[in-house]
């Protein structure tokens, strides 16, 4: 009976502790999309892109023609066999280079979405705080991944979503 007794007070003090916390869900996708600066923050980030690409995109097309160029003269018999080489050697170059290019351009554009970003993400971070302060809310758990898949399976209607109180929080002023 006392080991009946003693599993029993063992399976539901667990239980009983998570009974006692108070947890709020909320959407920080559907946060940020509310925010009017995120607009043109993504704007900024396009064009930004759009630059970098113009940019890659014409060194490629400079390339290319480059390759094309060697191929004729090669085709025509127009290069002798150290001429062809050195011409090897500097588009190997040319495409090293563009490598590079590219995976320079991808770290500007993660360093520019991160500047972008962040001071949105910092104030997201603040009003939730708040929000989840006044509310006595222990925890506050994301309620969708940035796929769109949930974190949390099941959230049961008692749970406070607090998005909506976030987003007033920072559209308020």
């Amino acid at each position: 009976m006392k080991r009946t007794l003693l599993t029993l007070l063992i399976l539901t003090l667990p239980a009983l502790a998570f009974a006692q916390l108070k947890v709020g869900t909320m959407n920080p996708d559907e946060v940020l999309e509310a925010l009017p600066e995120t607009a043109q923050v993504e704007e900024d980030l396009q064009r930004f892109v759009q630059e970098r690409q113009q940019s890659y995109q014409n060194r490629y097309q400079t390339w290319i023609e480059e390759v094309t160029a060697y191929s004729e003269r090669l085709e025509a018999g127009e290069l002798s066999e150290e001429e062809q080489a050195r011409e090897e050697e500097r588009l190997m170059d040319g495409q090293e280079e563009l490598n590079s290019l590219q995976n320079r351009i991808e770290r500007q554009i993660q360093q520019r979405q991160n500047d972008l970003f962040t001071p949105l993400l910092n104030r997201v971070e603040q009003a939730m705080e708040e929000v989840a302060s006044e509310l006595g809310l222990e925890f506050v758990i994301n309620k969708t991944a940035s796929t769109g898949d949930p974190i949390v399976y099941y959230s049961s209607e008692r749970g406070v979503d607090i998005t909506e109180m976030v987003i007033e929080r920072l559209t308020q002023n």
